[in-house]
């Protein structure tokens, strides 16, 4: 296989700059990506297609992160914001604004009712999914 030799197996094209953000769903079957298009993309896993874009950041998007159920997209961006998203319609359901600097790392906790997001601002905030708020620095 491609691990073993090393080769690439698939290109996905469709960013129209940097990427700074990959990840895959826990079966295997989708990857998201995102960048300095300030855009999320959803590929298909298998050949590489483009199955959604999904917009809403005003600014790079500079991390993701995936449920592990693969239903929601985690994303963080220069504009300062957390989002969440719908991972099979790419519609935004909830922002989560509060850092005062660039969201350059996000994570769910393994039920996605918790989100976790590191900022520039040298903040790490725990925000609740379903209502956005903001419940402790760290």
């Amino acid at each position: 296989g491609h691990i073993k030799s090393g080769e690439c197996a698939l290109v996905m094209r469709g960013h129209r700059d940097a990427v700074h953000a990959v990840d895959v769903t826990r079966d295997g079957t989708a990857v998201f990506s995102g960048g300095e298009d300030s855009i999320i993309r959803k590929w298909d896993a298998d050949n590489g297609a483009e199955l959604l874009m999904m917009e809403g950041h005003e600014s790079w998007v500079m991390c993701l992160s995936i449920s592990l159920d693969g239903k929601t997209v985690c994303s963080g961006s220069g504009d300062e914001t957390v989002r969440l998203w719908d991972a099979s319609t790419g519609e935004s359901s909830r922002v989560m604004s509060g850092h005062s600097g660039c969201v350059n790392g996000v994570a769910l906790n393994t039920n996605a009712s918790l989100v976790y997001s590191g900022s520039y601002d040298n903040y790490i905030r725990e925000w609740d999914a379903m209502s956005g708020v903001c419940l402790r620095t760290l």
